[in-house]
């Protein structure tokens, strides 16, 4: 065999230091061989140690560089010209890697030039990471594990908002199929059936030493999954009413449109390829979790200011065109207004919100570690007297507004009739009304 150094082809006299360069460069660029045991004008001088050397290659390969390249690289053992040579073949990656000890940096990063390596500059390694992130979390570009797929709540929603879709082009115009045609994850979370869910967990008190009570919605469209959270949350949201002068002014637990806007953001900005968005609700406050951070290309300053940079264009697409965002940018600003940005607690894998309970709602209502006293509190408000077993029941739904018929009756050990005639008569006192059926409904205290 003739050796010589080509662009795909690198020739080494023996193990050194650049042979990690070498590497992360063909990975980076381009396949490539390199020969341990070959002169630069191509004599073979043969590998002293073979096995030692191939020992040290293993390592350099497995620890010495990352991501992981290992099932990228082939090392194998050749006889040229009366010699045992070393023969490592490295297939081009899909990621940017990098020599571990100096991280994703110049010194770290490099790719094949012609027949050289040569290190990336600054500008090379932020622009290839940023096309390398935006393409691997493109929620549609990562096809579905599902091949079929039905919209037909999709659909509803749009016809809604007087769009019409046609059968035959709404999946390519909704960007629901990947360039190759399959489904993808966006079409997955648009469909009438799926296996993603947005959680909602309620603690006993100022940490999560204590869960009281777990849901999730989902499973389903998304845009369904949204209208029950948005609907939950509406219930969490406790009204108190203050009359001043002749006129009743209510004032609530938290600013709804602060919090609808940092529920949507979290959907419209989650990185789905992770774990879905969750909400936690405890004593003193609210707080939504996204997963993934800011997306690329997006800094604090330009999020505090609503600067939108979508991590999910198609997305956020469909959500501006059921009106449930408007990309105006000045959702982020009001909210800070409200809270301030220290209620937003951003890091590189998340972003989580915390909106604090206004003090004098929770004072009002008895919200002291959610040990609801409900009953009481609206004998004093409104001047109506409740008997034990209504303070109850009214506890219970306050608990969980999406407690069934059923549900209550196990909560408070009672019997369903009993629970029957006691949501009549809180009825009759007009301070509980069911908004839904009885399964897929929710109670709305007053």
């Amino acid at each position: 065999m003739i050796f010589q150094e080509t662009e795909s082809i690198e020739l080494k006299r023996n193990l050194n230091e650049t042979f990690e360069k070498e590497v992360v460069a063909f990975l980076n660029t381009h396949n490539g061989v390199i020969y341990i045991g070959v002169e630069d004008d191509g004599m073979v001088v043969g590998v002293n140690k073979l096995d030692e050397v191939m020992k040290n290659i293993a390592d350099i390969i497995s620890n010495g560089i990352l991501p992981n390249p290992q099932e990228l690289i082939e090392v194998s053992a050749k006889y040229e010209a009366g010699k045992m040579i070393i023969e490592v073949k490295v297939s081009k990656g899909d990621s940017l890697y990098y020599i571990k000890k100096y991280g994703r940096s110049s010194k770290g990063c490099y790719i094949r030039v012609g027949t050289s390596c040569r290190s990336m500059t600054e500008q090379q390694i932020e622009n290839k990471f940023g096309s390398i992130y935006l393409s691997n979390n493109d929620i549609t570009q990562i096809e579905s594990n599902r091949t079929k797929l039905s919209f037909k709540q999709l659909k509803i929603y749009y016809g809604e908002k007087k769009f019409h879709l046609s059968d035959d082009t709404f999946e390519d115009n909704l960007d629901l199929k990947t360039r190759n045609g399959k489904y993808n994850l966006l079409a997955e979370l648009l469909s009438d059936e799926n296996r993603i869910s947005i959680k909602i967990a309620r603690f006993r008190g100022i940490d999560k030493s204590e869960l009281v009570e777990k849901s999730e919605y989902g499973y389903q469209c998304l845009l369904v999954a949204i209208d029950r959270m948005i609907n939950r949350l509406e219930a969490e949201n406790y009204t108190m009413s203050v009359i001043q002068g002749a006129q009743r002014v209510d004032k609530r637990l938290l600013n709804q449109d602060a919090l609808r806007e940092i529920f949507i953001n979290a959907i419209a900005h989650n990185d789905w390829t992770k774990v879905e968005p969750a909400v936690y609700i405890f004593s003193d406050r609210i707080e939504i979790i996204s997963h993934g951070g800011l997306p690329q290309g997006q800094t604090k300053e330009m999020f505090f200011k609503g600067v939108s940079t979508p991590r999910n264009k198609s997305l956020m697409r469909i959500l501006s065109d059921l009106d449930y965002v408007e990309q105006t940018g000045h959702g982020i600003p009001d909210v800070i207004k409200i809270y301030g940005k220290d209620a937003f607690d951003i890091e590189e894998n998340y972003i989580n919100v915390v909106l604090p309970f206004d003090k004098e709602v929770i004072n009002s209502r008895n919200l002291v570690a959610h040990e609801l006293n409900v009953g009481i509190n609206v004998g004093i408000n409104v001047g109506i007297k409740l008997n034990k077993t209504e303070q109850k029941v009214l506890a219970a739904i306050q608990t969980n507004k999406n407690f069934t018929m059923e549900d209550i009756a196990k909560q408070c050990s009672l019997t369903l009739r009993t629970i029957e005639r006691t949501i009549k008569s809180l009825k009759e006192k007009d301070l509980v009304e069911r908004i839904g059926s009885n399964k897929t409904g929710y109670w709305l205290t007053k």
